[in-house]
């Protein structure tokens, strides 16, 4: 990364930004200042040859500016002091424009921070130009062998981040991250496989392991046979998986539940999925290390969300807390699924007697979040298992399906959990055996 620290230029910034709003008249305004620093690398291929690689590196200072309850922000990409004057002025002018916030917050003061070291490692910082280009050309020659079209992207990324404010907060993270994805084609384009993860530390790339897999996938579900719509034994993929949790996780808000909006409503305490499944999020924990604060620079407590099948807490802003007399709990960006015995997804597969094996989903949307229902369509592998055993490829589906009922009639899950692909925060989500999931249609797509 560069060599000028986040933390400095906050304190510059917010310093400047203050003695602006002396000049202007405003010396009670509220001043937050967010510098964020990121750098990151990639390398693409496709077609079985590297296409590109880049590197990007920025810093971005931003402040939000209030005065009584109207405020207002906006961000620059330079940190001399005229600039950051400029910004300053810019975020008051725009705060006095804006109406009245009548849920608007007074800034937080010091708070007290958990520690997080495990979110930086100095091996992954450390991955360069000649690194990168070995991840691809691993996969690349894996391809050739298999005689598959082989096309994936690997990123790495160093974040660092700064908050000030004029009520005395100061906080500060910094996070190294990674993410991989490697996709698979038969040269007659009937069999498709994928592999991906993210990873936080240089030990935790399997690179080689993710492009076996996408392969296997793709020679496994060339010549896919359609089977009917209707209800399905499924054992879902940690990625499938995540990507049905993320819209769940998007509903447990205590502010959506008092009003009547959410599936959540009225139903803390109640015991809604199977005995073992359990949700935390813990920022410190080794698996999904992240920022010990949120955006506001509220500092985070470790949060059960569900505990053993029962729903123990939902998501609670500031200002509905302060309305309801609740604690807040900030907007948490890690999570971890977790409560499952099995060894692996193998003995999922052989304790089923009919169903399918699904790699992931995409295309996904909400389609009444009442009952947090979701529709898209299967990807990149399903197949079918008969009496414990993998007996074929399936073509895909369309799904309609709500993560309520998948955890409800959750089985069995993996005890091992694995970082999913998630774009934003670190998930951790085992692989798992679920019933009466809902295939409603068959779905051209390879």
């Amino acid at each position: 990364m560069g060599t000028e620290d986040t933390a400095v230029v906050a304190t510059r910034a917010l310093g400047i930004a203050l003695e602006a709003m002396k000049r202007d008249g405003h010396p009670d305004a509220e001043v937050k200042i967010d510098v964020r620093h990121r750098a990151a690398a990639n390398v693409r291929f496709a077609r079985n040859e590297a296409t590109t690689a880049g590197e990007s590196d920025e810093m971005t200072v931003s402040a939000w500016v209030a005065v009584g309850q109207r405020h207002a922000s906006t961000s620059v990409n330079q940190t001399d002091d005229e600039s950051l004057a400029k910004l300053a002025t810019r975020a008051l002018a725009m705060a006095k424009l804006s109406p009245e916030d009548p849920e608007k917050m007074p800034l937080l003061g010091p708070q007290t921070y958990m520690s997080v070291p495990s979110a930086f490692d100095d091996g992954l910082a450390a991955m360069g130009p000649k690194e990168r280009a070995a991840v691809a050309a691993r996969a690349v020659a894996r391809g050739d062998q298999a005689k598959v079209q082989i096309a994936g992207f690997f990123e790495r990324e160093l974040e660092e981040t700064a908050m000030q404010n004029s009520a005395g907060l100061v906080a500060r993270h910094r996070e190294t991250s990674a993410q991989y994805t490697v996709t698979a084609r038969t040269p007659d384009g009937t069999g498709s496989g994928w592999g991906g993860r993210e990873l936080h530390r240089a030990a935790q790339l399997e690179d080689e392991v993710l492009a076996s897999t996408a392969i296997d996938k793709a020679a496994r579900s060339a010549g896919a046979k359609p089977l009917p719509p209707g209800k399905y034994t499924v054992v879902l993929e940690p990625q499938a998986v995540f990507e049905m949790l993320a819209f769940l996780v998007g509903q447990m808000d205590q502010r959506l539940a008092d009003e009547g909006r959410s599936f959540f409503a009225g139903k803390i305490g109640q015991k809604l999925f199977a005995d073992f499944v359990s949700l935390r999020s813990d920022p410190a924990a080794p698996l999904t290390p992240g920022a010990a604060f949120d955006s506001e620079g509220l500092a985070f407590a470790r949060q059960p969300w569900i505990v053993d099948g029962r729903v123990n807490k939902l998501a609670v802003s500031r200002w509905w807390a302060k309305k309801k007399k609740l604690e807040p709990t900030g907007r948490h960006s890690v999570f971890h699924l977790s409560g499952g015995t099995a060894a692996n997804i193998d003995e999922l597969v052989r304790g089923t007697k009919r169903g399918l094996l699904v790699t992931r989903f995409w295309y996904n949307r909400m389609l009444e979040p009442q009952t947090v229902t979701i529709t898209g369509l299967t990807r990149d592998g399903v197949f079918l298992i008969e009496d414990g055993k993998v007996t074929g490829p399936v073509a895909n589906f369309r799904y309609n399906e709500s993560p309520v009922t998948v955890l409800k009639n959750v089985d069995a899950m993996t005890r091992t959990t694995w970082r999913a692909v998630a774009y934003g925060g670190a998930w951790h989500v085992p692989a798992l055996r679920t019933h009466e999931f809902t295939m409603a249609s068959p779905s051209a797509a390879v």
